[in-house]
Order: structure tokens, then sequence, then C-alpha cells
């Protein structure tokens, strides 16, 4: 089996996802994704089988969550979603540097939160590091 043909299968089962989560945060329970039907777009729980198959010489993926303008936590942070478009597969290195997956754009992801933060500065999100 080519590695091209890999990167273009999709995912069918959590235990790959699993291991594809490097430099990324997943929670089947809480992230949500985008869905688009005969143009109505809604926020559903994720389907992981619209997930690239990251291996080889790219075997982090990365969501590149978008902040919602229609959904807030109690604190006033946006809610972050999902795009299944926004989706990709990264090596470990970029340029020799140690690749480190945006996981929200804009904002970042908080550890001890467990979500995207807007404004991190409020939070301790490197407190668990």
């Amino acid at each position: 089996m080519s590695n091209n043909h890999n990167h273009n299968r999709k995912l069918d089962n959590i235990d790959i996802l699993d291991a594809m989560l490097n430099k990324e945060f997943f929670d089947i329970n809480k992230d949500e994704c985008l869905q688009v039907v005969n143009g109505t777009s809604t926020y559903t729980k994720c389907d992981i089988r619209h997930f690239p198959y990251c291996n080889g010489d790219r075997p982090n993926i990365c969501f590149n969550r978008i902040n919602r303008q229609d959904s807030f936590w109690p604190d006033k942070h946006p809610k972050y979603y999902i795009d299944y478009n926004r989706i990709h597969c990264y090596p470990d290195q970029v340029h020799g540097l140690d690749f480190t997956c945006s996981s929200c754009s804009p904002g970042r992801w908080c550890i001890p939160e467990g979500r995207c933060i807007l404004d991190e500065n409020l939070y301790h999100c490197w407190a668990a590091e």
C-alpha cells in the first residue's frame, strides 16, 4: 500500500485517531463539527470518518478550530468548532523546527479548561505544562 493511498484514507476507528493526536486535543463528546446539508449549516457531533488519515511523513492531525459567532461559554468566550475542510496532516518538524498545531484560530488551546480560549491571559492555560 503506497503512502499516498494511506494519506487519502478516511478514519473509521477512534483508536487510529488517538494515535494521531500527538500535538492536538480532541474529545468525541465535546467537540462539534460543522455539517452543511443542502446549504444549511449546523454544528453536530463530529463524524471521524470525515477526518483524514495521517501517517508516514505527516503523522499529526491538526483541527484548526474556528470560533463561533453565535454560541458562547458562560465566561463570554466563544465556543469553537471543527470544519472538516480545515483539518490537515502535518509532519513532526517544519523547516527543522518542531511542529506545533494551531488548535484554535484565533485563540489557543487551554489545557486546564479543555477548550479553546480567545484571551488566554485571563486563564492559567500553561500551568499544566
